[in-house]
């Protein structure tokens, strides 16, 4: 009669380690890369905000038929921006000094 033996089936050590391996290559390669398009995004996101300020500030100034460019605080309070704006606008400025 012949040895009834089980088959057990699954992954190997050595398979495991390698599907390891190649999954910690691919996440190397891809966080610095998503750290790029992140930084990338929040630049453009900031240089959108202070054209937007900065165009708001230029129709407050035709609207109040004023010369001197107006502060964030007169811009928040006429409604021509919000307050987060305001914050954020103040945040990157000051980054930038």
């Amino acid at each position: 009669m012949k040895k009834l033996q089980k088959e057990i089936s699954g992954f190997t050590l050595v398979e495991t380690l390698i599907v390891l391996l190649i999954l910690s290559i691919l996440i190397l390669i891809m966080v610095p890369n998503l750290m790029q398009h992140k930084d990338f995004a929040e630049k453009k996101s900031d240089e959108a905000l202070i054209h937007v300020v900065e165009s708001q500030m230029t129709m407050y100034e035709l609207e109040q038929a004023k010369s001197d460019k107006p502060s964030l605080e007169e811009l928040k309070d006429a409604g021509f921006i919000t307050k987060d704006q305001k914050e954020r606008y103040e945040r990157i400025i000051a980054k930038r000094q």
